[in-house]
């Protein structure tokens, strides 16, 4: 759908996700309405959108000027009839209740055109936990978007038609972001599957005593070659997010290792939100803002080093990117543009086990073990061993995942490409 061109697009949920879309939608030209039953939140949607574009043109994402025009084009308001009429999509991103939410799509499809589009935004429940709630299953799927991130995850439910997923990917190409259709529904998608793994690795090897906050986000920095590490991600998204995240997960009594494993990551971050470091936001989170340790020139050169943190890390990570492609989630490389686009990073978890070796790779998963859940190991193992029955076996050899010298990753049109 175009600018001008289908309706305005509403924002259900004033929230920091709801003003982080509609900021994109009114940047690319749509017009945007926020709706929320509560009228103190939607009174504080102009200043939130503020402070959403304050951090993107300090990051150098958008102009000033530009973003003074789109918060033009975002209104509020209050009654839902009102907020619907004459929208062409429909984005939800309240709490993560089902109940709730399935209540919700009922309403939105009594009041909205029968032409409207209705997505979730959820970061937890699954389409098929939803999509019944609508009679016309045609028009709904999930719509996820990534703060901070140019990645949307648009995920067809058993009913989503064709044209549904054609305007979607439309719209996400006006916004100016990479679509990610996913070939079957995957708890947190397909970027969140693998980060919180990653974030998860991180938090354990500081509270097992194995390496330090900075050890550990070194680590990461010089494997991938990004800005920040696993502390400073999480000073980005926010310190009570990750908590309340934790918080929220269902107890596993039947899963001994991992509850204790929440246990111990929400025993870890306990003190650091109850102190009031929430990361970047309140300058102060794992590290002190406007000027973080990590962002140090010399920050890579200090020791010591820590392995067992890149080991740790690196394994969760390429793990589970290689269980999503298993489970016929999204493809090797499409898993790869998604990490790519979310985290303007240069490689992928695929690239990187081309870069490491496959058979190297799997020796290193043997040595820390099954990091994308015991129950899981044989399918990624079977990935690659199949690959290097193929002789396969990475970067060295000329093809692994990739071909080289000229591996798809590096072309400038990999973000562009077909992604279904």
């Amino acid at each position: 759908m175009r600018p001008h061109g289908e309706g305005h697009v509403c924002f259900i949920g004033g929230g920091t996700m709801g003003c982080y879309n509609a900021l994109l939608a009114a940047l690319a030209g749509y017009d945007a309405v926020v709706y929320d039953i509560a009228w103190d939140s939607l009174l504080e949607v102009p200043q939130r959108v503020s402070e959403i574009a304050g951090e993107m043109a300090i990051a150098g994402l958008i102009s000033p000027k530009a973003a003074q025009d789109a918060s033009l084009r975002i209104a509020i308001q209050k009654d839902l009839k009102a907020a619907l009429y004459g929208a062409g999509l429909v984005s939800e991103s309240i709490f993560e209740n089902l109940a709730v939410k399935r209540e919700l799509f009922a309403e939105l499809e009594r009041y909205a055109a029968s032409d409207t589009i209705l997505t979730t935004n959820s970061s937890s429940l699954l389409v098929s936990d939803i999509e019944d709630a609508v009679i016309d299953g045609s028009r709904f799927a999930a719509l996820h978007s990534h703060l901070g991130a140019m990645l949307f995850d648009i995920v067809p439910g058993p009913r989503t038609s064709p044209a549904t997923l054609s305007r979607l990917q439309d719209y996400v190409q006006h916004l100016g972001g990479v679509s990610l259709v996913l070939k079957k529904e995957n708890k947190g998608y397909v970027f969140n599957a693998m980060i919180g793994p990653v974030l998860a690795a991180a938090m354990l090897q500081v509270i097992d005593g194995a390496a330090s906050i900075e050890e550990v986000d070194r680590a990461w920095m010089k494997r991938t070659g990004s800005p920040m590490g696993p502390f400073g991600m999480m000073d980005l998204f926010g310190t009570r997010l990750i908590y309340d995240s934790w918080k929220n997960r269902p107890a596993m009594p039947e899963q001994p290792l991992m509850d204790l494993m929440r246990r111990k990551v929400l025993s870890f971050l306990a003190p650091v939100v109850g102190t009031g470091r929430f990361g970047m936001r309140s300058g102060r989170g794992f590290y002190t803002y406007p000027a973080p340790a990590y962002a140090a020139p010399d920050f890579l050169q200090a020791h010591p080093e820590s392995s067992l943190a890149d080991y740790a890390l690196t394994s969760a990570w390429t793990q589970n990117a290689v269980l999503i492609a298993t489970n016929d989630v999204a493809r090797p490389h499409d898993v790869d543009r998604a990490w790519i686009a979310a985290t303007r990073q240069a490689k992928g978890p695929f690239a990187i086990l081309d870069e490491i070796g496959l058979d190297r790779a799997l020796t290193l998963f043997h040595v820390t073990g099954p990091l994308a859940g015991p129950e899981n190991a044989g399918k990624v193992h079977k990935c690659l061993i199949d690959q290097l029955a193929q002789g396969r076996s990475g970067l060295q050899v000329g093809k692994g995942f990739y071909e080289y010298p000229d591996p798809a990753y590096a072309a400038v049109t990999f973000l562009s490409g077909s992604v279904i």
